[in-house]
């Protein structure tokens, strides 16, 4: 009888295991479960290759290798199989919650008025090495777990996860060296170290540390988390507040003292963007909120003793000494929208306002983008001296009185470009300049012009009657004038340096270009960027450019700016100024210029280096005849010729004279090397004319 109890003990046991307490303790939990095989012993059994999914399901949750379960032997025999401890060892957990919401644990869990047995009550259950993977369709979000240990008894839960790591497609991603979790008298609280999350790229806080536990409110936690930047040892803001994740909501405020960027020396160390970073102190007080698809954020920061180097900012690091701000925002993930719906911002004293809002595509490219931008009314003096010194280098000199104001709007919508909203007002005409530049006091009679022809090699010529070669406008042909003005600034006399609805323009011509090439130049602009500044583009460099173009239209009189003009912009290699010009291609002084050839030198204005190569041919290309015939045409069209002045123009031939001192070959060397050696824009390093000269 013994014998046939001992041999027949294995079978049986495996018999009951897999057709009543497996299918048993499955349907408490609304679960199915296939076992590989089973081994049983006296008072053990080994079950391998266990996968479990929900009840319908198609995704296995979890595929075990092996799950080791100890019992009581001797009651095992008169049908009590009271198990005393279960252990899985290794395996892995597969979480996937699918773009509609659904998981692959739906349906899991203990199921009403499911019978409790099977075994296994109040044993404690041992989890070693088990991997987890998630994946959240609708997020496109990637995780890992590498490994979980941990033990579950009597309502108490210890688990231990290492090296976890999620990503997202749209950037931002994380990781931690440790979360250790437990539940004990129905409580549940986790401890992070080693945390690191990455928001977007160039920015990620790093040695994140603290809890997360159930809060006093049922179904929420309580987050008090701290840590750094990229890496750097030691706190450098907390985070504390709550989530409660099953109705997607939470609150958490986000502090960082003011802190001195030296403790980021590991992180900033040769990062040429900021400049004396030791001096920068940063506070930020954001309170972050999330209801449903819903973000939002509060609150404000401020920043001293930046100093900021970009080639694009400025050709040398801009101080700004102090930048406060008080945002409110929200993004909207079901509509991909982020909103700033208020910016309040402060700088050396001048209060500006930002608000606006974008929505984005894959890849986070913008699709639609509006903007306010608003300076309140404001002394103009006040603005001036707001400004970095760095900012202002080359309008030293200049104090302002009235007042000014900004109210500006722009609305861009990616598939329909031409449909682009730029607008609202600059209220500068309310400024005046009490005292100007000294470079703008030389401009009222002449002054010596510096150009650089080639790198480092410098030309100058005076603008003005004590040079023989400047021509005043009286003596300048008018067809020249008018030719200029159809083609570069047809309302020169008529604005004040700027053309609104041009601007609109370029940024049309800009984002159809995906590259900013495009300018809005008045023929003042022009002026002011030939004889004022140098040509590095840089934004310092336009915000002087668009200063300077007011403070010379209401300095100067429009005949003299456009006798600047003609008398300084390049018409040819090394060939400035309209008196030269109208010599070297005709032989004849300025005044006696004819519709078409005052056609010519508008057609070569964007690039006349190349463009003097069809003087050294001594032939016009086909695209510059059909040029100038467009040009003639509008000057037609806008009274500038008569009927008379425009036909004789269209028959008229156009003839080029020289002197014979070169040959063509000689020539259009000449015009190559211009073009190989002319100085190109170095916003970093740029060119000054010689010390002393």
């Amino acid at each position: 009888m013994v014998l046939a109890v001992v041999l027949g003990y294995p079978r049986v046991g495996r018999w009951y295991l897999r057709t009543k307490a497996i299918p048993r303790i499955a349907a408490r939990y609304g679960a199915e479960v296939t076992v590989g095989s089973i081994e049983v012993e006296f008072g053990h059994a080994t079950l391998r290759d266990v996968r479990v999914r929900a009840k319908g399901g198609t995704e296995e949750v979890a595929r075990l290798p092996r799950i080791d379960v100890q019992f009581d032997g001797t009651a095992s025999l008169l049908g009590d199989a009271e198990v005393s401890a279960i252990e899985i060892r290794g395996g892995t957990v597969a979480l996937h919650r699918r773009a509609d919401g659904t998981t692959n644990l739906d349906g899991l869990g203990r199921q009403p008025g499911a019978a409790r047995g099977g075994g296994g009550r109040g044993a404690p259950v041992r989890f070693r090495d088990l991997a987890v993977e998630f994946v959240d369709d609708d997020g496109a979000v990637r995780g890992t777990v590498g490994g979980v240990s941990g033990t579950r008894h009597d309502g108490q839960t210890e688990i231990a996860m290492t090296d976890l790591h999620a990503t997202s497609a749209a950037g931002p991603w994380a990781r931690a060296a440790s979360v250790d979790v437990t539940r004990a008298d129905g409580k549940l609280e986790a401890t992070v170290a080693g945390g690191e999350l990455a928001i977007w790229s160039g920015l990620s806080l790093t040695g994140i540390g603290g809890t997360v536990g159930d809060a006093p409110t049922a179904g929420q936690l309580v987050i008090d988390l701290a840590g750094g930047y990229g890496g750097v040892a030691g706190t450098l803001w907390t985070a504390r507040g709550w989530v409660e994740p099953a109705a997607k909501a939470g609150q958490v405020r986000v502090k960082a003292d003011a802190f001195s960027l030296a403790k980021l020396a590991p992180i900033l160390e040769g990062k040429p963007v900021l400049v004396d970073y030791p001096k920068t102190t940063v506070d930020v007080d954001l309170t972050i909120a999330r209801r449903g698809d819903v973000g939002t954020l509060a609150g404000g920061f401020h920043v001293a003793d930046l100093t900021v180097n970009h080639a694009m900012v400025a050709d040398k690091p801009i101080q700004i000494e102090s930048l406060s701000g008080d945002v409110a925002a929200t993004y909207d993930r079901g509509t991909r929208t982020l909103s700033l719906t208020k910016g309040e911002f402060g700088s050396r004293g001048l209060p500006f306002g930002l608000t606006g809002e974008v929505t984005v595509g894959p890849r986070l490219r913008p699709t639609r983008l509006t903007g306010r931008f608003v300076v309140p009314t404001v002394p103009c003096q006040q603005v001036l001296d707001a400004l970095p010194p760095q900012v202002t280098a080359d309008l030293a000199g200049f104090a302002l009185t009235g007042m000014f104001a900004t109210d500006l709007h722009l609305a861009i919508d990616w598939a329909n470009l031409a449909a682009t909203d730029l607008g609202g007002s600059v209220a500068i005409s309310g400024c005046r300049a009490r005292r100007v530049s000294p470079d703008m006091t030389k401009l009222k009679d002449g002054f010596e012009h510096w150009v650089e022809v080639e790198q480092g090699e410098w030309l100058s010529f005076w603008i003005g009657p004590d040079n023989p070669d400047f021509v005043p406008i009286e003596q300048v042909s008018p067809y020249l004038l008018l030719s200029l003005q159809t083609t570069e600034d047809s309302g020169f006399y008529k604005h004040r340096g700027f053309i609104p609805r041009e601007f609109r323009t370029a940024l049309v011509k800009n984002l159809e270009a995906g590259k900013f090439k495009f300018g809005a130049s008045s023929i003042t602009m022009q002026t002011v960027k030939n004889v004022l500044l140098y040509r590095q583009k840089t934004l310092v460099r336009k915000f002087e450019e668009l200063f300077l173009t007011w403070a010379i239209e209401n300095f100067l009189e429009k005949d003299r700016i456009f006798e600047i003009y003609v008398n300084a912009i390049e018409y040819g290699p090394a060939l400035y100024g309209i008196g030269p010009a109208a010599r070297a291609y005709f032989g004849k002084p300025a005044s006696e210029i004819t519709p078409k050839e005052a056609a010519f030198f508008s057609s070569i204005l964007p690039n006349p280096k190349e463009r003097y190569k069809q003087y050294c041919k001594g032939e016009l290309r086909r695209q510059t005849e059909d040029k100038i015939g467009r040009i003639l045409a509008k000057m037609l069209e806008r009274q500038r010729l008569t009927q008379e002045e425009y036909d004789a123009a269209v028959a008229t031939p156009l003839v080029f004279v020289k002197d014979g001192t070169e040959t063509e070959a000689e020539c259009l060397k000449r015009a190559d090397r211009a073009l190989k050696n002319a100085r190109p824009t170095n916003p970093m390093a740029p060119r000054r004319p010689p010390t002393g000269k």
